[in-house]
């Protein structure tokens, strides 16, 4: 029973989220085909991309579990999942990363906390297949942790800054605008255009999550390596 528990739990939110996703790209594929202006034929064109873009996301677990015969943790399975319908349902295809205030804030820092945690997990399981004296300790392990979320944190930015480069670049009038580079910055402490200053303010917060499930990881593991030592002092 508890078997059929573990594997139903993600797929069940998967199957949600597909259905919604080939749903939005119906919807999508039936706004483009009868648009009424450019504007609104962009815009369902780029929903369409990202509905794909979503199933092939949201299929990502499953196709790293069977090709590299990695066990990811259903609880983190659930997580991913629910951050990329977040992202990619809420946030792109809805408009939420614009018409709400902060939720761009909120899933960078989302995603600085997630990606440290698959990246515990993945150094944890490296070291539960390894010896003790080539396992990595807590402290390189919480570095290596930050410094993965880090860099997905700036490659992640590196997408934005293409898609509205190649949006440009086709129309120098389109709505993309990822980085936000169209909006005015009417900041009285920032003097620089508002799309650098929300690219570095990306960045800044997911690194503050990342730099969060850093320290709380390395906490852990070092109490749980000091009271496996101390248990091996009592027995010896």
């Amino acid at each position: 029973m508890k078997r059929i528990k573990r594997l139903d739990s993600p797929k069940i939110v998967y199957i949600i989220f597909l259905t919604i996703l080939i749903l939005e790209i119906a919807g999508a594929s039936f706004s483009a085909g009868f648009a009424t202006s450019p504007e609104q034929r962009d815009a369902a064109i780029s929903n369409i991309f990202l509905g794909f873009l979503g199933i092939m996301l949201f299929s990502l677990p499953w196709i790293i579990e069977s090709r590299f015969k990695v066990d990811i943790p259903n609880y983190l399975e659930v997580i991913v999942l629910f951050f990329l319908f977040s992202a990619i349902i809420l946030g792109n295809i809805h408009g939420f990363l614009e018409s709400v205030k902060g939720y761009d804030k909120f899933l960078h820092t989302l995603s600085g906390i997630i990606i440290s945690v698959i990246a515990y997990e993945m150094i944890h399981s490296y070291n539960l297949s390894k010896a003790d004296e080539v396992k990595l300790s807590p402290g390189l392990l919480s570095i290596f942790a930050f410094c993965f979320s880090i860099t997905l944190l700036v490659v992640w930015e590196f997408y934005e800054f293409s898609v509205d480069t190649i949006a440009y670049n086709i129309n120098n009038e389109t709505a993309r605008n990822m980085q936000r580079y169209q909006w005015v910055n009417d900041s009285l402490i920032y003097p620089q255009p508002y799309g650098l200053m929300d690219t570095m303010l990306d960045l800044i917060v997911g690194s503050i999550g990342a730099a969060i499930v850093s320290f709380i990881g390395w906490r852990i593991l070092l109490r749980k390596q000091l009271k496996q030592a101390r248990k091996e002092m009592v027995e010896s």
